[in-house]
């Protein structure tokens, strides 16, 4: 059996939400997601989903505002053991309808000041499902060849062919932790100590953007 992937549990701000396209019709007792690959009818029509979807629908949110996932969300930043009763129940609940929905589904990371993502993972295909693994500090990484940077629709995105989603590049530091890793392979603790940057944050960005499938590690 193979070796379980650790999670990463970012330092920065853990921004969601819906693709610009998709709406969400919570009307009566239904609640259903429509865009461009159709439409999902979601089962769990719980508040916290129905809360969660709306607010999604207006732009990248931290869902820990959302009173039913705040100490959720505290449980895991601090390390609680998941095993532990109640902890991280709400979030793993939610957790499960946005993996139902794949594509339709942007998770975004900003900065604790606030001013909004410096990243968004953007799927390609309808039926990816994000996860977010870590790679020790000291590991070897690179970005997959033939990714590249390319403009889009006004911003720079991370893309490489064949991968379900693309990573587009909205605030400094991303664009440049991006163009150190297509020179050449590095560790994320020798790019934060080129770009003097925070090393969380590079875990951060190396997080997401393994993430989208677009970086390797070969050690470590």
């Amino acid at each position: 059996m193979p070796a379980q992937v650790k999670s990463h549990v970012p330092s920065g701000r853990v921004l969601w939400s819906l693709l610009e396209d998709t709406f969400v019709d919570g009307d009566g007792d239904a609640l259903t997601v429509h865009g461009r690959w159709g439409s999902i009818e979601v089962s769990d029509t719980s508040p916290v989903v129905r809360e969660a979807l709306q607010r999604m629908s207006l732009g990248p949110v931290a869902l820990e505002n959302i009173s039913w996932l705040h100490e959720n969300h505290a449980s895991w930043t601090s390390g609680t053991p998941a095993d532990l009763p109640g902890s991280c129940r709400a979030w793993r609940r939610l957790k499960l309808t946005l993996d139902s929905l794949g594509g339709f589904v942007v998770p975004s990371l900003g900065l604790k000041n606030g001013a909004g993502p410096i990243l968004s993972v953007v799927a390609i295909v309808g039926d990816p499902v994000f996860r977010l693994p870590h790679a020790h500090r000291s590991a070897r990484i690179g970005l997959r060849k033939r990714s590249e940077i390319q403009g889009l629709n006004g911003d720079q995105a991370l893309t490489c062919p064949e991968m379900a989603y693309q990573v587009v590049l909205h605030r400094s530091p991303a664009p440049e932790i991006a163009r150190l890793l297509l020179d050449s392979d590095s560790t994320a603790a020798a790019v934060a100590e080129s770009l003097q940057l925070d090393p969380c944050l590079v875990d951060d960005v190396v997080a997401y953007f393994a993430g989208a499938g677009l970086l390797t590690v070969t050690d470590g």
